[in-house]
């Protein structure tokens, strides 16, 4: 008996499913979908200022990987990669995502990254600094990056094991301060260059649909 394939659009924000249905739903083109504790979360696409700063950051991680051969299997964006966090029933896709050589596979037989990365956007405080946060931290990421550019400055998050309990430890980096990374040992980026590139004016970012 073939299965009924469940489609999803902006009207379905706030909509509950379940990981396996988002995971199989057929999305309608034009929206960033993730889910979140089981909520459907849907945004429009990111505009110009936002990924510029995404795309400034991915070379920023391209400039690493070539000055350091083989330290970075792959990196990806967006759509390259979604996080499947199956205690949390969410499903998110990271603005960037870094993979690291030798790192073992999951169950599905892929290598999960090591490093994740989001860029604030206007209205997505909450979501990048609290519930990615949690969500990240369960999914077992050793590294999560905040890159904040309405503050100008980037958080990173490193995963540290207390007593056996699984927390961040945080430090803010600002305007010229080198971004530093014990998952790219090395790094020389700095938040002022995310920057570059990015026009002046009103926002922004990826607006969740209301």
């Amino acid at each position: 008996m073939a299965s009924i394939t469940t489609r999803i659009g902006p009207s379905d924000r706030g909509r509950k499913m379940t990981l396996e249905e988002f995971r199989e739903a057929e999305e309608e083109p034009g929206y960033d979908y993730e889910l979140a504790r089981g909520v459907l979360e849907v945004t429009e696409v990111p505009n110009d200022r936002h990924w510029q700063v995404v795309d400034n950051l991915h070379e920023m991680v391209s400039t690493h990987r070539r000055q350091h051969p083989g330290v970075i299997l792959r990196i990806g964006r967006g759509s390259d990669c979604r996080v499947w966090v199956a205690e949390m029933t969410s499903g998110r896709n990271p603005d960037l995502a870094v993979v690291l050589p030798g790192t073992p596979p999951d169950t599905r037989g892929r290598r999960p990254p090591s490093l994740l990365a989001e860029v604030v956007s206007e209205g997505g405080e909450d979501r990048d600094y609290r519930a990615k946060r949690e969500d990240y931290l369960a999914f077992g990421v050793r590294e999560y990056w905040i890159v904040d550019r309405f503050l100008r400055h980037v958080t990173v998050l490193e995963r540290r094991d207390e007593h056996g309990t699984p927390t961040w430890a945080e430090r803010t980096f600002v305007e010229e301060d080198a971004i530093e990374s014990l998952v790219l040992p090395g790094f020389t980026g700095t938040p002022s260059q995310l920057g570059v590139g990015v026009e002046a004016g009103g926002d922004e970012g990826r607006r969740a649909l209301s």
